[in-house]
């Protein structure tokens, strides 16, 4: 199942910065080798944790002393997101980004504190209780957090077989694709309702759910309010042969156009082929597109 894990973007990039800085082992991870690693100065106190630059291109967080040392940890985590952002883009960043700050650094923490190239190699046991409480000691994080990334992992897997699926089910596709390109049945209903992961964050979908019944007009692109007040759903669980991924590459944020993204059809018809009805658009691609 491992084989199938879809490694995001966000991902990828925490990935590339610790092999670079030869950061590979579990043990690797702690507040003191990321600081010296990432020339962070790191100090103590009875409040809330935080970080500052103390002058260009020097940086000091502040970890609250009062909590455990695991969760000391991911705050660290959590505030180091926020400086290698802030370093690595010295260009105005669209509004957008400004309200997806928190949220890619949550998602940071995740895939920094819990890298999932290390989590490979590792031997877990087929039973979950003992997996999480084995991945808890071993990356030094709390029980609950460590639940969180195994099942996360779990979903990431399951969206890498449905990805597969649909990728091998495009073959087929392909065959009839000649008499769908000359379809034009009104194109002019689109219906958007939103999922929400109820374990995660409640403020916003996880995933906006875009239907066509009629077929989309895959030569034009596709406007979407992010923002917009959908009607809740729950996600199928089940794979379908009219449906296709929105990845970030797909999507273009409008300079003009507040709360809006761009999604370009072609590019989803290329990989899917045209006869896709339902399209699935996550935060996180959004999240993705708007931060690189």
């Amino acid at each position: 199942m491992i084989m199938n894990y879809k490694t995001p973007p966000l991902e990828q990039k925490i990935n590339e910065l610790y092999k670079m800085h030869k950061i590979i082992k579990p043990t690797h991870l702690s507040v003191e080798s990321l600081a010296e690693k990432f020339n962070v100065w790191v100090h103590y106190h009875n409040k809330k944790s935080k970080g500052i630059e103390v002058s260009p291109g020097v940086y000091t967080i502040f970890l609250d002393n009062r909590l455990a040392e695991d969760q000391q940890r991911l705050e660290f985590l959590h505030e180091l997101c926020h400086m290698l952002r802030h370093a690595g883009n010295q260009t105005i960043m669209p509004e957008l980004f400004t309200k997806a700050q928190e949220t890619e650094a949550d998602r940071f923490v995740f895939y920094a504190a819990i890298p999932f190239f290390m989590l490979e190699k590792l031997s877990l046991s087929s039973v979950k209780s003992e997996a999480i409480g084995y991945i808890s000691r071993e990356f030094n994080v709390p029980l609950n957090f460590a639940k969180k990334r195994y099942e996360q992992i779990e979903d990431r897997i399951r969206q890498g077989e449905f990805l597969s699926a649909i990728e091998s089910a495009t073959a087929t596709r392909e065959i009839i694709r000649d008499s769908s390109e000359s379809y034009t049945a009104n194109r002019t209903n689109i219906f958007i309702r939103a999922y929400y992961n109820w374990d995660g964050d409640y403020s916003r979908p996880d995933t906006l759910i875009i239907e066509q019944p009629e077929g989309f007009d895959w030569d034009n692109q596709l406007e979407i309010d992010v923002d917009g007040n959908y009607e809740s759903c729950d996600m199928p669980s089940y794979i379908s042969h009219d449906s296709a991924t929105i990845l970030s590459g797909d999507l273009s944020i409008p300079p003009d156009r507040k709360g809006f993204v761009t999604i370009n059809l072609s590019r989803v018809a290329w990989r899917h082929g045209k006869l896709s009805t339902r399209l699935y658009l996550s935060m996180e691609a959004i999240d993705d597109a708007l931060n690189f």
